[in-house]
């Protein structure tokens, strides 16, 4: 009898450290990144304490399910995915604008995650220096990578999801994306693609738009062409002439910030130098937010809405 305890004592054991070692070999930690600035980050644990450092990266956590890991937010210029925004507005604000080290530490996260911006030399928060203190960080592919298409913004959340363990859930949003885009284009594969010019804000020699960048993809994916996609960086301040020399026939206007967008719309209407171009003439206006031409749960919903806009006989 006792000889039998002893063996059923020496199986359980062995069957206690046999599905530790098996536990031990399924999990994914610690793994690396490599971010923005080609800094690696080393991720060693699921993030319980989340610090999202602008509004975008806000909407990709909320959308996996991990508003209740999110301690503070920072940088909200913009409204974020409707499903998601009551629940992230009771979020506590920790930076009306990019949020600095201090700050950061003093909220003890053990995560960061944001735009590539958030994570500069010049507040001392790069990966690096996040690292450092012992904080894993990340940035969103799409801010700092030219002519970003859609990949990157199915590369965050599977990123996202190897990382707090949710790749189910990543995979359910990437999926319905890809189907989602997948429709617009099929809708409007045999129109010639209109010229658009997005808007973002006034200069003092014309206009702020964007160049080879993620919403001049976007735009093309929804059967348009960016007047400026040629230009070689993601964004630029070009001249009214050059806007009436390449005459769009639609203007995307971003809504974000404090101006307000019948403002933006007013500058545009009543600017004399853009009375001959054909989306003012045929008043073919359209607004996104910020997040919505940013990597965000939105990204499949805003190459739709786009498709819509310069193509609604396809969706009549």
């Amino acid at each position: 009898m006792k000889n039998m305890k002893q063996l059923l004592a020496l199986v359980l054991a062995l069957i206690l450290v046999l599905g530790c070692a098996a536990m031990a070999e399924e999990s994914p930690f610690p793994f690396t990144l490599t971010t923005y600035m080609d800094m690696e980050v080393t991720f060693d644990k699921v993030p319980e304490r989340v610090i999202a450092a602008n509004a975008c990266a806000g909407d990709e956590l909320m959308a996996l399910g991990l508003g209740d890991r999110i301690i503070a937010t920072a940088y909200n210029n913009s409204l974020i995915n409707p499903l998601y925004q009551e629940e992230y507005d009771r979020i506590p604000v920790a930076a009306e604008t990019y949020i600095e080290l201090e700050t950061i530490l003093s909220l003890e996260p053990d995560f960061v995650y944001g735009r590539s911006s958030s994570f500069s030399e010049k507040r001392n928060t790069t990966h690096d220096t996040l690292s450092g203190y012992g904080i894993m960080s990340l940035s969103s592919i799409e801010g700092y990578t030219v002519g970003a298409d859609v990949d990157v913004v199915y590369q965050d959340f599977y990123n996202l999801g190897k990382i707090f363990q949710v790749e189910d859930r990543a995979e359910e949003i990437v999926s319905a994306m890809q189907a989602q885009i997948a429709a617009a284009e099929e809708a409007v594969s045999a129109e010639e693609p209109v010229k658009v010019f997005v808007y973002d804000m006034a200069q003092e020699n014309g206009a702020y738009t964007c160049g080879n960048n993620f919403t001049a993809t976007l735009i093309r994916h929804a059967g348009g062409e960016n007047i400026f996609s040629d230009l070689d960086t993601t964004w630029a301040t070009v001249g009214w002439e050059e806007i009436v020399e390449r005459n769009p026939d639609v203007i995307v206007i971003n809504d974000y910030g404090s101006i307000p967008l019948e403002q933006k719309i007013a500058e545009l209407k009543n600017n004399p130098a853009l009375s001959t171009v054909s989306a003012i003439q045929n008043d073919r206006i359209i607004s996104v937010t910020l997040c919505e031409v940013f990597a965000c749960s939105m990204t499949g919903d805003t190459v739709e809405k786009f498709a819509r806009a310069f193509h609604p006989d396809c969706f009549a």
